[in-house]
């Protein structure tokens, strides 16, 4: 029962924030802003990120809980259960703006 049990826990389908890829933002989206422009627009995708991983990885908490209850309860369920792609895909494309973001500023070498 308690092997079932962290079976289950460990195959949770949703991610962890460290998990979360980088999705690819092309580096031509910043190319027409200044250096400062470009500081102050990383400093907005900054302040938003670290609240895009604590609910990627709340969600993934959460889950996990939802995913034992499901197992055990009703399996077929257990396919049906949201994955967190959408606050995942969040995170991915924030982490793609910065780094187009930080292409740029080595491109003009911005300080």
């Amino acid at each position: 029962l308690i092997l079932s049990f962290l079976i289950i826990v460990s195959c949770s389908s949703a991610k962890k924030s460290s998990e979360v890829t980088t999705k690819y933002v092309p580096a031509s989206q910043y190319a027409g802003l200044s250096c400062e422009q470009l500081i102050a627009e990383a400093e907005i995708i900054r302040a938003r990120t670290p609240g895009l991983a604590a609910a990627v990885d709340k969600h993934r908490k959460n889950q996990t809980g939802v995913e034992v209850v499901t197992w055990v309860l009703f399996w077929p369920a257990a396919f049906l259960l949201d994955d967190g792609s959408e606050m995942s895909s969040e995170l991915a494309e924030a982490k793609g703006q910065l780094e187009a973001i930080q292409q740029n500023l080595i491109s003009k070498k911005c300080g």
